[in-house]
């Protein structure tokens, strides 16, 4: 049976990310998988710039989509806009995720796709953790300290808590859909900008987007119930209002059974078990983002690990402690979410009240991070 000091289930950004750091540090780490890749994620990759910063690498041009975002448009419900000057990294996740997975690779951790984790067990001195390769026997390996990154179907967190999901005939929350569209001209939409829309007749979790990835436009949103119709809404709206049009290439949608609309749903593990990203529930429908709180997570976890195999003392400690204010601050805006609001008239006053303190948190969120170290970097939006 094989042996490995770190075990990570999970090859996108938070286990990625965690096994780079672990291996330069001359830990034994095995990285794994469940798909072939590159492979595709319902995700829309964007980022702000101090995403570099928390992954500890500058993304090559040749990884970032081939037209940059630089600019913001925001629509209230009443029809008034902002437009502002920010710039944002844009990539499509199948190149990203895989250039992080080469990323730990030449750091010296040993990756392999297309095989899924059946499942664990402890023993005194760790886990033996039951994989499954593609057209291959299954095996078994052992390791002193696993992590689970694999996202919000995790297997690992479904087996030590499956009340945190819901269960058959409940509802799922957090739906999403992504329409991919093919056209001939950009009408008057600008391939630079981010267009969000923020109305309850397109999306009652956050806000509906507009953006486009190298040669395709993509018109998403989120909603709890009856999703096409929702999106449907948004395209017609688009097309009207921008002069736009094209052919739908591409339907791309998501649904978790995961309960991330409830506080205190994070979960970061037990023992030598750390749990980082989305499997954790550090995704975040207030805020509309994930990546970060990933990527950041799972360089906390490495930093743990290592930081208690130097000292002698408990991983978890360390990590629950670097995540502490992320957690409280998560749980805070899980009570903020646009699900508790009922109609338009409602999201206007919510925008009118927090627009300002949000735009001014942001703005000197992003002036602190440029000076902040890594492990600090203020998330954004505030």
């Amino acid at each position: 049976m094989k042996q490995y000091d770190v075990v990570v289930v999970g090859g996108a950004i938070a286990g990625s990310v965690a096994a780079r750091f672990l291996a330069e540090k001359g830990i034994k780490t095995l990285l794994v998988e469940s798909a072939k890749v590159p492979r595709e994620k319902p995700c829309s990759a964007i980022q702000f710039m101090y995403f570099e910063k928390i992954i500890g690498k500058k993304i090559p041009k040749d990884r970032l989509c081939t037209n940059p975002l630089t600019k913001l448009y925001m629509e209230w419900p009443n029809g008034r806009t902002f437009k502002i000057r920010f710039k944002m990294l844009n990539f499509t996740r199948d190149v990203f995720d895989y250039w992080l997975n080469e990323v730990a690779m030449e750091a010296g951790a040993e990756f392999r796709d297309g095989v899924r984790c059946r499942g664990f067990e402890r023993v005194d001195d760790g886990f033996i953790v039951s994989l499954n390769p593609m057209q291959k026997e299954p095996e078994k390996v052992k390791t002193k300290y696993l992590i689970a990154a694999d996202g919000l179907f995790s297997i690992i967190r479904k087996k030590m808590r499956p009340q945190d999901y819901y269960g058959k005939g409940e509802r799922a929350r957090g739906i999403t859909l992504n329409y991919y569209l093919e056209t001939e001209s950009d009408g008057d939409l600008d391939p630079n900008t981010l267009y969000q829309f923020w109305n309850m007749d397109f999306n009652n979790m956050m806000f509906a987007w507009v953006y486009k990835k190298n040669d395709l436009w993509v018109v998403g949103t989120g909603y709890t119930e009856d999703i096409k119709t929702h999106c449907d809404l948004l395209l017609e709206y688009v097309k009207k209002k921008f002069n736009f049009d094209g052919k739908i290439v591409k339907r791309e949608g998501f649904a978790s059974k995961f309960k991330l609309d409830l506080p205190n749903h994070v979960y970061l593990g037990e023992g030598n078990l750390l749990i980082t990203g989305d499997a954790a529930g550090l995704v975040e429908m207030y805020r509309g983002l994930g990546m970060d709180a990933a990527a950041l997570s799972g360089r906390r976890a490495a930093k743990a690990i290592i930081g208690a195999e130097k000292a002698g003392a408990n991983a978890m400690r360390f990590y629950e402690k670097s995540m502490r204010k992320l957690v409280k601050r998560i749980d805070k805006n899980a009570t903020r979410q646009l699900l508790n609001l009922k109609n338009n008239d409602d999201l206007q006053k919510y925008l009118k009240n927090s627009f300002l303190k949000m735009g001014m948190g942001t703005f000197f969120g992003s002036l602190l991070n440029k000076f902040l170290p890594a492990n600090r970097l203020i998330l954004l939006p505030r």
